[in-house]
């Protein structure tokens, strides 16, 4: 048996040697702190990011088809409310409710989830491509907000975390974060598996496939969109809230940027959008993009990176999981029909 086949209808994700696989990268990213440099160390975290946010947005439009374009504000916002409660003093907040690192981060990505609980309701009065625009909409007037209230955020100018996690000269910051990013990645992973996989994942399928015929069946949509999106808005927050705390720096402009939004939209039409691997083959071929073509094309790497994303769009709607699904499962298993 080869090592990709699987069952008609099975999803690769349940394979025990396509999950050993999964858990062998892990074994390998415990190491890359001790066995690599810093700067390929924090490349390898900036990928792991990637992945909460490709993984969280492709719950929220994938699974219950809510293409949102503002997931940036979310991102941003757990690092803001991470970042105050580590630093109150540079936001002009009192001393007093300084909290620990590992306590500030929890804490963001609630922040960012209670945001959604309270917008949803009203942003899913929209439907279609007017929730998209109003979701951007929306991230655009925080990211407006918070330059503007430069008492809180630095402005333009932003200001430094002091979260300084180093222990000794042995595990730096950098070190110690880039654990924590990775144990984050894999509990977001592993809690939308259980979502999608479960009675939740199946109401959010019936909303993205016919919404009205689903709720004529008893499905609520509201319920099943507002659980997709404070989740996913949690999780997005997380990834802002260890970003943020890991580069010690953050600013509107740059922590609330639409580019975080683009980024996870193209991460999930890279890997396969409505799949549960595809974003993190996505990270993966994005990572390899965004800074290989650089060092081969120089400043033209942008304009390649947009063509093969277009092309990918057109000739590969699947993604890289449409890819492997097709050309390496199903040959595969045509091929050992064909032996026996």
């Amino acid at each position: 048996m080869a090592l990709l086949e699987k069952a008609p209808g099975e999803s690769l994700a349940t394979d025990r040697r396509v999950q050993g696989l999964g858990v062998l990268a892990v074994l390998w990213l415990v190491t890359v702190p001790f066995t690599t440099t810093d700067s390929l160390t924090g490349l390898i975290l900036t990928g792991l990011v990637f992945v909460m946010l490709g993984v969280s947005w492709n719950l929220l439009a994938g699974y219950a088809g809510q293409i949102s374009l503002g997931h940036a504000a979310f991102f941003g916002m757990g690092a803001f409310v991470s970042a105050w409660l580590t630093t109150p003093s540079a936001a002009g907040f009192p001393g007093s409710i300084e909290l620990p690192l590992l306590v500030a981060i929890p804490i963001g990505a609630l922040a960012s989830a209670l945001i959604a609980l309270v917008i949803g309701p009203v942003i899913f009065r929209l439907t279609g491509h007017y929730f998209a625009i109003g979701t951007l909409a929306l991230a655009a007037v925080i990211e407006l907000v918070m330059l503007d209230r430069r008492d809180l955020t630095g402005g333009a100018t932003g200001y430094y975390v002091n979260a300084d996690l180093s222990i000794g000269e042995a595990i730096s910051h950098g070190d110690v974060m880039f654990f924590l990013t990775l144990v984050a990645t894999v509990a977001t992973v592993v809690v939308t598996y259980l979502i999608v996989r479960g009675p939740t994942g199946l109401g959010m399928k019936a909303i993205h496939d016919d919404e009205d015929a689903a709720s004529s069946l008893g499905v609520n949509p509201l319920k099943y969109k507002m659980y997709a999106f404070v989740v996913s808005s949690f999780f997005a927050g997380l990834a802002g809230a260890l970003y943020g705390h890991y580069t010690l720096y953050i600013n509107p402009q740059s922590t609330l940027a639409v580019t975080w939004t683009i980024d996870s939209l193209v991460i999930v039409i890279l890997g396969g959008m409505g799949t549960f691997a595809g974003p993190i083959f996505g990270s993966a071929l994005f990572l390899l993009l965004d800074n290989g073509l650089s060092a081969i094309v120089g400043g033209f790497s942008s304009a390649v990176e947009g063509i093969l994303i277009i092309l990918f769009i057109i000739f590969l709607p699947t993604g890289l999981y449409g890819l492997i699904k097709e050309y390496l499962v199903e040959e595969t298993v045509e091929t050992d029909a064909a032996h026996d």
